[in-house]
């Protein structure tokens, strides 16, 4: 019988997880990656990579507790009634000698698009709708972090916490993740938009904010067969060429005002001025 630890609802999460990312693909993965143990552990990778995610859905609990969840909610066939769980310690050299490899390479697996035509506000002219958008991160204030992702600096000081930026691409219609980079909270967004064109291609369209515009993200979105719909900050030049009947109009963006001078190797955009007058 489960421990106390270990309550229905978790037991639910897990096997949930358990049809998601099948034991099978994870194995796949650790053979792919060559991150399969070489000799028996009480935590075999497998578990690691299952404890991973896990973590990520029992954020207040502690590693011991978690793993605890993990090992009576999935049913496992290699556990047997003597089992006795690691230590912390040791639960966090097992996640160590696992590394991120297998993990980074699990998620470009498993997420996928998932929406159909039936999803709503999932497709828009035929078009998957996916979107960019980027957010900070705390995480635990220790050096490496620090040294790694950096701290911000407001009015009164530095922050409490280091910062990651995390910066994502999303299907509109089911909010799944489908592609995400990191880096430290000083490196701006638009770099990690255009990271995230490997996961953008024919039958997309795809959104952003004003922040991730730029000539380059038309230019390689339009590279990869995608449509995009982006807000522009209010100093982007564009001058009107052609004026369309429902009142927005055909203009240029060009690399550089040098080449707008010159009228070279501008990029062809329909332009739609909106104000939004909703008081809320």
């Amino acid at each position: 019988m489960p421990e106390p630890e270990t309550r229905f609802a978790d037991a639910v999460v897990l096997n949930a997880v358990e049809r998601i990312v099948p034991t099978e693909t994870v194995d796949k993965v650790l053979d792919d990656t060559n991150t399969r143990e070489c000799r028996r552990r009480e935590l075999p990778a497998r578990i690691c990579v299952l404890l991973a995610i896990a973590m990520s859905l029992f954020t207040e609990e502690n590693i011991g507790k978690v793993l605890t969840k993990v090992v009576q909610g999935l049913r496992l066939a290699w556990l047997d009634r003597n089992y006795q769980q690691p230590t912390d310690g040791a639960i966090c050299q097992a996640r160590y000698r696992l590394g991120p490899k297998p993990l980074v390479e699990l998620f470009h697996l498993i997420c996928q698009p998932i929406a159909t035509p039936q999803t709503p506000g999932a497709f828009l002219f035929g078009l998957r709708l996916k979107a960019i958008d980027g957010t900070l991160e705390d995480v635990p204030d220790t050096p490496a972090n620090e040294r790694a992702f950096g701290r911000l600096k407001g009015g009164r000081g530095k922050d409490a916490f280091p910062k990651v930026r995390g910066i994502y691409l999303i299907e509109v219609g089911t909010h799944a993740f489908l592609d995400a980079v990191f880096w430290g909270c000083r490196r701006g967004e638009p770099a990690g938009g255009l990271r995230l064109l490997r996961s953008v291609g024919l039958g997309d369209l795809l959104m952003w904010d004003r922040n991730f515009h730029s000539y380059e993200m038309v230019r390689r979105t339009l590279s990869t067969g995608a449509h995009f719909l982006g807000r522009v900050a209010s100093n982007i030049i564009l001058k009107p060429v052609r004026q369309l009947a429902d009142g927005s109009y055909l203009a240029y963006i060009y690399p550089s005002p040098k080449a707008r001078r010159k009228n070279q190797g501008g990029i062809l955009v329909r332009v739609i001025e909106y104000t939004i007058d909703d008081p809320h």
